[in-house]
């Protein structure tokens, strides 16, 4: 049934005001931060397409630019409410029993508190629905053990480098609470891994304050997230991993890597060399650059070429070694700077049919346990990362142990481990 006219002047007019306020308003279609609601007219249409609006109910849907989706105030509310922390009282009250039942459920004492199975049985259906999720500070507050400082170590890297080193720190670090001279004694440790995009580590929640971790070890960072360490002061223990920043315990690879891997490809008759890397560079990466091109002068070669890959992955080295090589260019030594770009080289000097090393000699660093498996086998120059992770955990037991302990940078020897991709 058609409208009454003055129905359809009122939507008329609220079209028209809502495509007035899109045109004016020119931060309607910018982004926003989640859960942000748009200005809309205060008026709910009902359902219908309405000049570039498609409306349902109290849900609008902008459809001509950008589909901003919204919600009007009081859904947002709903959804706000929805999302608060469900507590052992939120099912208390729900399931129509005691917090005492609740807890006893959710800790798995039922049996010992002679819970029944009907009542066990609500409780965990109710919980799981509503999300229920523990509050572990205030198990731990509850707990009252005052004896036992309870130690939650981040490891804390980028998204952007790969997860190995953590896998050394943890064995590591059991070791050395267990079978070291340092007294760990009232002492609990938990940990955890902890990710930024590279360039943006003080976005991370908690850094700053302690409320997330209360020791950390920080590795992969770049230049940025350098500059932001050294106007900050952490509050807790903190080791540096391959970075050297003042105020903070560091744990960093002899510099003079890069050097002795030139030494190593130019001793095999390569003339032509080239160094592979990727962005962004860290001071680890640009330390190794550096160094391989000190190497290389000292021999009075011609200065390396530079091959830099879009980003610190097997894919992009892959690329970047493809592109010099579709360019006519040649080279008969390489040298990358991380073994993860190692990877995408080998893959593009096989594809035009040359073999390593006899047609391009190839030199790794040693940060991939696998680097033994490659075909052929990867020859590295570097630290390894089981030296890493004991150093970096025994300079923060260090800290733990002995507050106001004297920070200081260990600086670790590299060592060749040479295989047939430089023909050992």
């Amino acid at each position: 049934m058609d409208k009454p006219l003055g129905a359809r002047r009122s939507l008329l007019a609220w079209s028209e005001r809502a495509a007035s306020a899109q045109k004016t308003r020119p931060d309607f279609a910018a982004p926003r931060r989640a859960g942000a609601i748009p200005d809309l007219p205060r008026a709910v249409a009902p359902a219908g397409r309405l000049r570039g609006y498609e409306v349902a109910g109290i849900g609008a849907r902008f459809a001509s630019e950008g589909h901003l989706q919204s919600r009007l105030p009081a859904m947002a509310k709903a959804q706000r409410k929805n999302k608060e922390r469900v507590t052992v009282q939120t099912i208390a009250d729900r399931a129509g029993v005691s917090i005492a039942a609740v807890s006893s459920v959710l800790t798995n004492r039922q049996v010992e508190r002679r819970i029944s199975s009907a009542t066990v049985a609500k409780v965990r259906a109710i919980s799981a629905k509503l999300g229920y999720l523990p509050n572990i500070n205030a198990r731990r507050l509850r707990s009252g053990n005052r004896q036992k400082n309870n130690i939650i170590l981040a490891f804390v890297t980028s998204f952007e480098a790969p997860l190995n080193l953590a896998s050394h720190l943890i064995m590591e670090l059991r070791n050395l609470v267990h079978g070291s001279d340092l007294d760990t004694r009232g002492m609990t440790f938990s940990v955890m891994v902890e990710m930024f995009p590279a360039g943006q580590l003080a976005a991370m929640p908690g850094l700053l304050t302690g409320d997330h971790f209360n020791a950390a070890i920080i590795t992969n960072t770049t230049p940025v997230d350098d500059h932001f360490l050294i106007h900050s002061q952490l509050p807790y223990p903190v080791v540096l991993v391959n970075r050297t920043v003042p105020r903070y315990a560091c744990v960093v690879e002899d510099p003079a890597a890069g050097a002795l891997a030139a030494k190593v490809l130019i001793q095999r008759k390569s003339r032509k060399l080239a160094v592979l890397s990727g962005r962004p560079l860290t001071q680890t990466t640009q330390r190794r650059l550096a160094s391989f091109r000190q190497g290389v002068a000292r021999e009075l070669l011609p200065p390396p070429a530079e091959i830099v890959a879009d980003e610190l992955t097997e894919a992009s080295a892959y690329a970047a070694i493809s592109r010099w090589f579709d360019r006519g260019e040649m080279i008969d030594g390489l040298y990358a700077v991380t073994d993860g770009l190692a990877v995408g080289a080998y893959r593009a000097i096989k594809e035009r049919g040359w073999l390593i090393p006899r047609d391009v000699a190839v030199v790794g660093v040693g940060d991939y346990d696998l680097s033994a498996f490659f075909d052929p086998p990867l020859s590295t120059v570097g630290v390894t990362r089981g030296i890493l992770g004991k150093e970096a955990g025994r300079s923060l037991l260090r800290q733990l142990e002995q507050p106001g302990f004297a920070l200081r940078k260990v600086v670790i020897p590299v060592y060749s481990e040479l295989r047939a991709s430089t023909g050992h």
